[in-house]
């Protein structure tokens, strides 16, 4: 009989998170992520286009993240309108007093209006008191401490033939012996029955906010894994064999082997033509090294909007499968069961998701585009410096 009212219990709470979804439209799904993702500003081919890129990064870059604003407002708009549902202030505050008075040491001190009249030494006795109450209820509840029971349990106790004939008895036989000594104990009233499910009910309600609240951390914290890794893999390209300080402290080492010679009305100097060359060299190889960068990182930026739009489906997946059991309602914000909240912020920590992979773009971007017009600088000063040099003099 047990199992069927806790499957009943079970039931009815079910069917009362499914009514609560069909009254309170769900606010949660609504944003492609998906689309976002896709929408997102690849990495560059080569350090050429990512120059003529960052000419047109007002067009770009901007526009993206003006798409994955709206996104944001769009789910803080929502968010502010299930707010707006919260009970006022004297709400809250006959909220939390009832919920004070329904603890039964509470309730046994006289209600939280009494207990805060009491001065400190007086709320200690009266606590005191009460706990030793319901503990004293929780031993002698349920018939316990009859005098039919009380009698029984000398017998027990004093009669070797009554205690040998009662450990002879079935479990059944048992039973119905301390039924019989107890009493009859009236049937609970319907208000009596509504009151035990309560605890049960609540008890299901917190046990399901739990799960979601896990389990939201645990898609929280996959992603945070997911960018963990793919930040060390982004430092190995940057400091791998022939990387852009490598190629610095190569050229510096030349530089610093470059003879001083006579400018005339300049003084002295080192050779400014071995210097300009030194100087085309780096910008040449560290050309070279920005578009191998850009390579891997075009691979990198790849694998990553993979994982996130893997993540983007599960959480598809678990929202349909849990959108029914998500608490929208603010009306109790004290009992701490509303879910809908934090699955949105989740939500909106996955619009950031693209815009990680634009900013990772956008940095891979500008970076290989500094090497590139660094490279075009050195050519066209060399250029002129030939130029000038082949000019006869008059």
């Amino acid at each position: 009989m047990k199992f069927v009212q806790t499957r009943l219990v079970f039931a009815l709470s079910a069917m009362s998170a499914f009514a609560q979804a069909q009254q309170s439209p769900s606010i949660l799904g609504k944003t492609d992520v998906h689309a976002l993702l896709e929408a997102a500003p690849g990495v560059p081919n080569t350090p050429a286009e990512a120059a003529k890129r960052a000419q047109q990064s007002g067009d770009i870059f901007p526009s993206f993240y003006q798409r994955t604003t709206e996104a944001h407002e769009l789910i803080k708009q929502g968010a502010a309108a299930r707010a707006k549902g919260m009970p006022d202030q004297v709400t809250l505050e006959a909220q939390a007093k009832a919920q004070s008075n329904s603890n039964p040491i509470v309730a046994g001190m006289g209600g939280i209006d009494k207990v805060q009249q009491m001065t400190p030494e007086q709320r200690k006795a009266a606590a005191q008191q009460s706990m030793a109450a319901f503990q004293q209820n929780l031993v002698t509840g349920g018939g316990r401490n009859s005098p039919s029971m009380q009698a029984m349990m000398q017998r027990v106790m004093n009669d070797p033939e009554y205690r040998a004939r009662f450990q002879k008895m079935s479990e059944q036989e048992k039973e119905a012996e301390l039924r019989k000594n107890m009493g009859m104990v009236a049937p609970p009233t319907p208000e009596q029955q509504q009151k035990a499910q309560q605890p049960i009910a609540a008890s299901n309600e917190t046990a399901t906010t739990m799960a979601i609240r896990n389990e939201l951390g645990q898609m929280a914290q996959h992603i945070g894994e997911i960018d963990s890794d793919l930040a060390k893999k982004d430092h190995a390209i940057s400091t791998s064999k022939g990387s852009h300080d490598e190629i610095s402290r190569e050229i510096g080492a030349k530089m610093g082997k470059v003879p001083v010679v006579e400018l005339g009305e300049y003084g002295h100097d080192r050779d400014p033509a071995q210097v300009m060359a030194l100087e085309l060299e780096q910008a040449t190889r560290d050309r070279e090294r920005a578009a191998i960068e850009l390579s891997q990182r075009a691979d990198l930026y790849a694998q990553r909007k993979a994982q996130y739009q893997e993540v983007v489906s599960s959480y598809d997946a678990w929202l349909k499968q849990n959108l029914n059991q998500i608490n929208t309602s603010v009306a109790d914000p004290l009992s701490g069961n509303n879910t809908e909240l934090a699955v949105i912020g989740y939500e909106d920590g996955l619009i950031s998701l693209a815009e990680n992979l634009a900013k990772y773009s956008e940095e891979a971007s500008r970076d290989a585009a500094r090497f590139e017009n660094a490279y075009q600088e050195k050519v066209a000063n060399r250029s002129r410096a030939v130029s000038r040099s082949a000019k006869p003099k008059k």
